[in-house]
């Protein structure tokens, strides 16, 4: 009897166990942070597995590169028309471009297996900054949801309070209804709140690449915004741009033209072609025979120059697009520092002023309405004053991490969701 209570307690105990552990790996589950988000966004992206794909694409040019043609085998007969001549010959034949040719090709094909790494470099910077903005755009929305539930408690707060000063004799009817659209106004402003939320979860779905079958509402999210003060030097963000992915890519296809260019020119060199053949002049194969021809490039003009021109133009144009590209970089990377300046400033004077002054006058001016010194005018001023305060203070806060997002792609660690 006591051990069959034993083994009943030993079965409750694992049973315990299991539900325990499968709850929690349940929670986990349907978390997703920003680590995840960027974990599964890496695995889905298109753009992202086309550059690795290109790289793969570069790679396989090194062969060819050498300019070594597929063997010829060839047969050779005269004498078919009954004379008394009667030659008979088995050959290979094997074509080569010259040796400086394929030199230049190799080192070609070596430049833009580089290029093709960088510009992987580039789209991970791409689609990391991508999620981290849709990240922060969803914790913003359910920052925002936070606060209009605050606004809604204390819209309801002040309906009650209005309610029982209209009871008590010490206020109008007047300020029952005022409170009462104040309330209906901020409930209306919860559900539009709740509308962005769903589209900001939505578009961090299609960034990430989740399946819609996993697109579920219990999904919670742990990454939050806060406030961390980061000390970036601008001479450092600007310094950081000839290093950025895009720029190092750009200037490896400009030499990769150039390679193109050099070996284009060296197509004026001859090719070489080299035969080995077996005789038979009516005994046997008994006799062996070697050629070696070398190709003249007479018609320069319209073939090897025309292809120098070519290259040439495509290896300016590549100029021109990394040109434009560091421009635009270099004004991104401005945009980004100044933006990300001016928002710390806006978040620093809403700590050391705001946040306190405010909370401050709304807590006398509720305690002057339920004492009757005060009209319900100014505590809605008092109440807008805060709230306004807070809201500006969290869309200040996005906008700050939206500039570090952006600065991150110029500086060579991450900044913000680093956990």
């Amino acid at each position: 009897m006591i051990g069959q209570m034993d083994y009943l307690q030993r079965s409750v105990l694992l049973l315990c166990s299991f539900l325990f552990f499968t709850s929690q790996l349940q929670a986990q589950e349907n978390k997703i942070s920003v680590r995840d988000a960027l974990n599964l966004a890496f695995q889905n992206n298109p753009e992202l597995n086309r550059a690795v794909e290109q790289i793969e694409i570069e790679k396989s040019y090194r062969g060819t590169a050498l300019g070594i043609e597929s063997p010829e085998l060839y047969y050779f007969k005269e004498g078919i028309d009954g004379g008394l001549f009667s030659e008979q010959r088995w050959g290979v034949s094997q074509s080569i471009a010259f040796p400086l040719t394929g030199y230049y090709q190799r080192k070609k094909v070596s430049v833009n297996v580089d290029a093709s790494r960088m510009q992987l470099s580039a789209v991970e910077n791409s689609i990391r900054a991508t999620v981290k903005l849709a990240y922060t755009e969803l914790a913003y929305a359910i920052k925002k949801i936070e606060l209009i539930n605050r606004e809604v408690d204390l819209a309801e707060e002040l309906r009650q309070t209005a309610e029982a000063r209209l009871e008590a004799g010490e206020s109008t009817e007047l300020d029952l209804i005022q409170a009462e659209i104040q309330l209906t106004q901020s409930q209306n402003a919860l559900t539009e709140a709740e509308k962005l939320k769903n589209d900001a979860r939505y578009a961090l779905f299609s960034v990430i690449g989740l399946n819609p079958d996993e697109q579920m509402y219990g999904i919670t999210y742990p990454d939050t915004l806060s406030y961390v003060e980061v000390e970036i030097n601008q001479d450092e963000v600007m310094g950081g741009i000839n290093q950025h992915p895009e720029i190092l890519s750009g200037e490896l296809k400009v030499e990769g033209f150039e390679r193109e260019v050099k070996a284009v020119k060296s197509e004026f060199l001859p090719s070489l072609r080299f035969d080995y053949y077996q005789q038979d002049f009516g005994n046997g194969y008994d006799f062996n025979g070697f050629e070696v021809g070398v190709s003249i490039p007479l018609w320069f003009g319209v073939n090897e120059g025309q292809k120098v021109q070519r290259a040439r133009a495509a290896r300016s144009q590549a100029e021109w697009t990394l040109r434009e590209k560091n421009l635009m970089i270099k004004e991104k990377a401005e945009k980004a520092w100044h933006g990300y300046e001016a928002n710390r400033q806006k978040i620093e004077s809403h700590l050391e002023v705001i946040e306190s002054r405010s909370a401050t006058l709304l807590e006398l001016t509720r305690e002057g309405y339920r004492m009757g010194e005060l009209d319900l005018l100014r505590l809605l001023e008092a109440q807008r004053t805060y709230l306004e305060g807070q809201q500006m203070f969290y869309q200040t806060l996005k906008d700050y991490y939206v500039q570090l997002i952006e600065l991150e792609r110029y500086l060579p660690n991450e900044i913000v969701f680093t956990d």
